[in-house]
Parts: structure tokens; sequence; C-alpha cells
């Protein structure tokens, strides 16, 4: 029985000798790139660089920051306004409302007798103007006039009726 192997090597991939380890290693060594200080590397690419360049100075340098930290700074506010949900809003805190507001809002917005008559009233009106259409300004369409309890806006007898 003949069993058969697939090696999977990373294409481009070269099996080498030891021979040729040995040589690569020696033209490494010979190699300017070898013996190049930091120095000379810096140099050599300072002169490729071409067009205007403007000298470093601490207040360049402080300019160029300030300029990146707020570009940076709107980018990530405008990712986090992008992706907001309610849970993240809800964990930042943005949905609180200051204590003075809230406090002044709560004065008007719980009070349940205000806001019983306010209801009250907006029903009233509603009945009124309900039965001004119906009616013709109060008239029941045989001269008799309709009245409302003035409670609910329900309509309560005709005069004129036992």
């Amino acid at each position: 029985m003949l069993i058969a192997l697939k090696h999977s090597l990373p294409p481009g991939f070269v099996l080498k000798t030891k021979e040729q380890r040995a040589i690569e290693k020696a033209l490494m060594d010979k190699s300017p790139l070898a013996t190049l200080t930091l120095e000379d590397f810096l140099e050599s690419e300072r002169h490729k660089l071409t067009g205007e360049l403007t000298p470093v100075t601490p207040e360049t340098f402080a300019k160029w920051k300030k300029e990146r930290v707020d570009k940076k700074e709107a980018e990530e506010q405008a990712r986090r306004q992008k992706e907001a949900t309610g849970r993240a809003m809800f964990e930042r805190g943005d949905w609180e409302v200051d204590e003075e507001e809230e406090d002044e809002d709560d004065e008007d917005m719980w009070n349940l007798e205000t806001l019983r008559k306010e209801t009250e009233a907006a029903r009233e009106e509603k009945e009124q103007e309900r039965l001004a259409k119906e009616y013709g300004n109060g008239d029941s369409g045989n001269g008799e006039t309709v009245l409302t309890n003035g409670v609910n806006g329900i309509n309560g007898h005709v005069e004129g009726e036992p």
C-alpha cells in the first residue's frame, strides 16, 4: 500500500541548503548596509527629501501637535456621534439634565391638581366647540339652549323640558 503525502509550504518558499545560507550570510556581512550607522542612514534619507521643508522648532512642533490633537479629537467625536446608541448615551450620562433644571421642571410637571384643572378646561373647551358646530352657537335647532354641567362637558338637559 502506497501513501502519498502532500507538503504544504507557503507560496514562494524555497528550501535552502546550509551552503546557500552561509553564502548569503557572507554577502550580508560585506554589505555596506551592515556597516551603515544610524546617523549616516538618517543623513542619506534627509537628502532624498524634496519640496518645501519647515525646520522643526519648539513653536512649530507645538503648533503641529495642537493641530494633530484637535484633528484626532474631532474625528473621535464624529465617530462616537455616528456610533451613538441609547446604551452608549446612557453610559456616558448625556441623557442627564442639570439638577436645577430638573427641580424646576418637576414642580410644574408633577403638580397633579394643576394638570387635572388644565385637562378639564381643555375638555370643556372642546365640548363647547363641538356643541357650537353641532347646534350653531349653542342653539339646539328648535330655539332651545343646550346646557352643560360645566365639569366634564357632558350635555345636561334642554331648557323648556320638564
